[in-house]
């Protein structure tokens, strides 16, 4: 039975919210415009995975968040260059590129493709490449990532 519950954090908290046995979920503060938002860690055994939703990833918490994980995957909805309301609400790929360098991340997938974005791939990977060396995939419906 799924038992829903609120999760407040401190402005740069990371805490578990979630513990048994080998899997646990972690959370932490993110900004999102005015809206809230709440980027997850999800670790199993010895794996780890972090769920990037809608930031523009400029308090620094999701670095923290993402250390050292096994795939890291980051919301694809604007492209470089973007400004305004989405630039405040999303990241580009230059600042996905900065947090999956600085936090170590041994594989990164973008997700959360918008019009916006879907084409650019090749640009978009090239712009990551100029921080991070890890491999990069774009998630579609239905993909799955070792």
């Amino acid at each position: 039975m799924l038992r829903p519950h609120d999760v407040a954090l401190q402005p740069h908290e990371v805490r578990t919210t979630f513990q048994l046995s080998d899997l646990s979920a972690a959370a932490t503060k993110v900004i999102h415009g005015d809206a809230p938002g709440l980027d997850w860690r999800v670790n199993v055994g010895d794996r780890s995975i972090v769920f990037c939703g809608d930031t523009n990833g400029d308090n620094g918490n999701l670095e923290f968040l993402a250390k050292g994980a096994d795939l890291f995957v980051a919301h694809n909805a604007v492209p470089e260059g973007e400004t305004g309301a989405a630039r405040q609400l999303h990241m580009p790929p230059s600042v996905i590129a900065r947090i999956a360098k600085i936090a170590g991340v041994k594989r990164l997938v973008l997700s959360h493709r918008m019009l916006r974005t879907v084409g650019r791939e090749s640009g978009t990977r090239a712009l990551i490449a100029k921080q991070y060396a890890g491999p990069v995939d774009f998630a579609d419906d239905l993909a799955c990532f070792n």
